[in-house]
């Protein structure tokens, strides 16, 4: 998933933390202790790097899984970010040009991956930011053979981690930000008028 994407899906987790904790007022957040800003906070950041790390861009564009031989490896750097590509000759098929950001054993040794036999699922779509984007490599054959890592790009998969991981981080690192100037608040709430 690129940074774009991942920004993009960042942004409603965001919203919805904030929705849930500016209403609240600081008298009801005074009585929250900081373990539990804390545990928001860390449980946001997990449950955003695992939806982060076992998805990619959802799609609704047509699964093809093949099997044959794949062909001259190389990395691709985009910016900051990077993913792979490679040339794909399905048995009985035309070479197709694969690209994904699964890291793939020996890579980096056109020599080793050359001539290996995978099965792939990729998604039949050019206009996506990867072009036939694999989304599930396994080696069949070669010196990784039995290596399988795979994507989740369903349109409500893996990825729906990304907004809730952001609002449970949004709402422990405002209850942080917060903390102090919710128990001053409360406490000047709480003192009796003369």
């Amino acid at each position: 998933m690129d940074r774009g994407y991942f920004i993009l899906s960042c942004l409603p987790g965001l919203i919805v933390g904030m929705a849930v904790f500016f209403p609240l007022g600081a008298k009801r957040r005074a009585w929250i202790p900081p373990l539990a800003w804390w545990l928001c906070l860390i449980l946001g950041a997990v449950i955003c790097i695992y939806g982060l790390s076992h998805s990619t861009a959802p799609s609704f564009a047509r699964r093809i899984t093949a099997v044959g031989k794949a062909y001259d490896c190389v990395e691709i750097r985009q910016g900051r970010d990077s993913h792979f590509g490679f040339r794909f000759v399905p048995e009985g098929g035309e070479p197709i040009q694969i690209e994904t950001p699964i890291i793939l054993p020996g890579w980096a040794n056109p020599a080793v991956f050359n001539g290996r036999t995978f099965r792939i699922m990729y998604l039949g779509d050019t206009e996506r930011a990867l072009k036939n984007e694999a989304i599930d490599i396994e080696i069949l054959s070669g010196r990784d053979a039995g290596f399988h890592d795979s994507l989740d790009a369903r349109p409500a998969g893996k990825w729906l981690a990304i907004p809730i991981g952001a609002a449970l981080g949004a709402l422990g690192f405002l209850g942080l930000r917060y903390m102090k100037k919710d128990a001053d608040s409360a406490a000047l709430d709480d003192e009796p008028s003369a």
